[in-house]
Parts: structure tokens; sequence; C-alpha cells
């Protein structure tokens, strides 16, 4: 690729190009087709550099023999869009594929669609416009405010797609592609009116083993190599898509993880609950033995013992639950099956293992919630504290009802009532433990993404149209 002659054009270039020198490649990627297809993360390098998902989708998308997928993110000061792996800009590709794992990234999408003078609803592009194809998380399900943009949504786990999607992705013409894709039973095409009639699922994790082909520098899994070994959840919280959409429950066989790790030292394990892995307790002495530096993308509480916790303590200083309440009762209205017991159980296991920082990740704004259960919350700390925890940081959210599962068809409480128990929940705690709370904002644009229908969504995204694009009053820190 030729070098931006102006300085602008130059300095994106030069950081897009330093980004790429700065991950250590695992597996040689061959970008040999001839249909360009750009793999785009609709937000940060350093939030897409913790995505598996996002790096996976590229290592597969380029095992179609005619295709040459090449990765994106977005910076707010980008004029051109390089590429990661060439630094070529995003004019140049035809396809625009985006990872949607998170619903406020839509914004991201629409701003650069807006940018880049693409229209934003499908109805209205060109034969030369790039055709826009969602995939990702969200699209285990229906999100109808994305059938109003997305040209194709494909649903399901990538690698399962992968046979139908070969005889497909040769590209003749914009129009051609979008015929051919029609007939997918995983893909749903609004512009002629056809729906998916399932989500793709791949039943055997050991076939197309999902290990990143790359470690990253930056991100939250930084300098580590990323593996899954659990895909979908075996839990059924109510309030979770995960757990609602990704079943059955698949893992990675133990050997074929040995072998991944047989030359890696600092490895990042993905799971939905990496204590719910079937071989853990067998692998921990040979984990221990190799002196791996680990780091686990989620822990249930009451699966964690004394091996689990030594393993866990020789590689971090603190450790994160999700009990999500406090109040028994508003931990089985969300499905939560855990007991007060076994919470306190397992903090102090933790304690006596050496630990004495605790991160505590929890739920509120259910109509069912009273100031009693609210209170509740300074109780367990109290508790929590007497077991001679030094930090305690709780992570406050509020509930998002989410399509697909048993929680969709709940309303978000309004805006002043969550302020109200957000001013009640601070009040519980003098110096005894770090409170934060996620934006009520970002939370509120997150569940009008997720639950807009066929009749508003239009209205709905001229409204995020304008708010992507700086013509609203909102914060650029909730676009990026």
């Amino acid at each position: 690729m030729r070098k931006p002659r102006d300085s602008r054009s130059f300095g994106e270039f030069d950081f897009v190009k330093r980004l790429r020198l700065s991950e250590q490649i695992i597996e040689q990627i061959d970008l040999e087709g001839d249909l360009r297809v750009a793999l785009i993360f609709p937000n940060t390098y350093t939030v897409a550099a913790s995505s598996l998902g996002f790096n996976l989708v590229y290592k597969w998308f380029n095992k179609l023999p005619r295709v040459r997928c090449e990765r994106f993110f977005l910076h707010r000061d980008f004029q051109k869009f390089y590429s990661l792996e060439t630094q070529t800009p995003i004019d140049e590709f035809p396809i625009w594929a985006f990872v949607m794992h998170f619903e406020n990234d839509f914004l991201n999408v629409l701003w650069l669609l807006r940018k880049k003078r693409v229209p934003i609803f499908n109805n209205l592009r060109r034969s030369f416009d790039p055709l826009i194809v969602f995939g990702g998380a969200l699209t285990y399900t229906d999100l109808p405010i994305f059938r109003f943009v997305a040209d194709v949504i494909l649903h399901g786990d990538f690698e399962a797609m992968l046979e139908d999607l070969q005889e497909v992705f040769v590209y003749e013409n914009r129009d051609r592609l979008i015929e051919k894709i029609s007939h997918l039973d995983f893909a749903t095409v609004p512009i002629n009116n056809k729906a998916h009639k399932k989500v793709a699922s791949s039943q055997d994790m050991n076939v197309l083993v999902p290990s990143s082909p790359l470690i990253s520098s930056k991100g939250e899994f930084a300098n580590r190599l990323l593996i899954e070994i659990e895909r979908g959840c075996p839990w059924n919280c109510n309030f979770c898509m995960m757990s609602a959409l990704k079943k059955p429950v698949r893992f990675l066989n133990p050997q074929v993880l040995k072998k991944l790790l047989s030359n890696s030292k600092s490895v990042g394990l993905i799971a939905s609950n990496v204590t719910d892995y079937p071989w853990l307790h067998e692998l921990i002495p040979w984990f221990e033995q190799r002196k791996l530096r680990l780091s686990f993308s989620s822990l249930r509480l009451d699966r964690l013992d004394e091996d689990f916790l030594r393993l866990l303590r020789m590689n971090q200083q603190s450790f994160t639950i999700a009990p999500e309440s406090f109040s028994s009762k508003i931990r089985g209205i969300l499905g939560k099956n855990l007991t007060d017991q076994q919470i306190l159980e397992a903090l102090l296991k933790a304690k006596k293992t050496g630990f004495d920082e605790v991160k505590i990740y929890m739920i509120y704004g259910l109509d069912e919630e009273s100031e009693k259960e609210l209170n509740e919350i300074s109780d367990f700390i109290n508790s929590i504290k007497k077991m001679g925890y030094k930090k305690i940081k709780l992570s406050f959210n509020p509930l998002v009802p989410k399509r697909g599962t048993r929680m969709e068809f709940r309303k978000m409480q309004d805006v002043k009532i969550l302020k109200n128990k957000i001013r009640v929940i601070r009040t519980l705690f003098g110096h005894s433990a770090q409170v934060t709370f996620e934006s009520i904002q970002a939370s509120y644009l997150q569940y009008l993404i997720n639950s807009a229908d066929e009749n508003n969504s239009v209205e709905l995204i001229e409204k995020l149209d304008r708010t992507a694009n700086g013509s609203m009053q909102i914060s650029r820190s909730d676009l990026f």
C-alpha cells in the first residue's frame, strides 16, 4: 500500500500500522482472495482487541477461498479508515461486515456510514455502495432495528456458516450477492423481505478451534493468547441473553486445550463461567506445573473452591463475582439461584486463600425492589468487611430487559426512579466500599436499541443518527 502524502492521512496510516506491528502473530493468515471484506469492530482498537470473537471471524473469513478479510476499528479522528493488515482504505472494500456485540455500538455504525457517505437506510443504497453485513452476539436473536440498516444479517456461530458461505461469497455484483445470500437459512435479507429460519450453531468446538490467531498488546487481556473453552451457559438467569440464546453448552476438549497451551505462557480463558469447565480441576496441577499466567473472563461464585482460588491468587491480586443482588428476593426474580450462605462462604474461602480485594457486580432497577432490598446491601458489605477485606468495589448496573430473555417484556425503570435509587445506595456507604454506577444514559440507550420494534425503529434510527453525528446533546464519550 502506497503511503499517503498529506500529514493527517499519514498520521492515521502510521497509527494503524504501529498497532498492527505491536501484535504478535500466532497463526499466519493468508490474504489471497479477490473478494475484499472489511471486518469492522464498531469501537476503539482497545475494545476490539478484547474481543476473541472479532479475531476468530477474521481467521475464519479468510478460510473462504475467494475472500480477503482485513480488520478495521473506529477512532473519532479517522478520515480514511485504514485496515490493520495492509493499511488499505475502507473505501476499497465492497463488503463491510460489522461485529455487533454491544447495542450502543450501533451509534458508531451510523457514525461511520454517515462519515463515509453511505446511506443509513438499506432501501436507499445504490449499486456502488458497500454491502452492509451484521453478525455477532446481538444477532443470536432478532433486533428489528437492525433490519432497517443492514443489507444482510447473519445469525449465529460464524464457523457453522462457512460451508454455505463458501458457495455464495463469490462477487459478481452487489444485487447478485444479496440474492444468493437470501437462500441461506441463517440469513436475514430485509430488502428482499426474507427472514432467517434458524440460528447457525456449531456443535463441536474442537473442529475449528476457537483460539485467537494473534496476541494484542492492548485491551482487557493484553499480551495473552485468548482461547474459548466454553460456549453457551448451563444456567438460566432470567436477564441474560447468553443463557437464553446460546444453548446447548459446548466445551473445548482438554487435550486440545493442552496442545494450544504448549507454547504459551500467558493465556486468557474465555467462557460464560470458567468454573463450569468440566476438566478444570484436573488441569489445575498442569497449569501450576507449567507456571502459566492465566486470566479468566468470568467466574461463578458457588463453584469456587480452595484449589481454584489458589490458582487464581497466583495470577491476580483481586477477584470478581456477580451475585447481582444481596437480596434473596431479587436474586430469585433475576433467576440467580444463589443463597446468602453461598455468597458469604465463597467470599470467606477467597479471604482465607489470601485475597484482600474483591469486585462485585450488582443489578438494580427492578419494580419489585424497595428500600428494604437496597438496605440489605449495607448489611452484606458489613459482613464482608468483618472478614478482613481491605478493598471492596461495587459496580451497579440498572436492569436492561433484553430480547430473547424471560425479562424481554419488562420496561426499563424511569430515569427519575433510577436516579433516586442511586441516591439511596450512595447513602449506605461511607468509606466502606468504592461504588460506581453504569451510566443511566448509556443503559437507557441500550434498552431503546434492543427493544425497538418495526413501528418505531425508523424514528429512533433518525434520532440516533443525529446523536452519532453531533446534532443532539450527548457526550462524545458515549459514542466511543
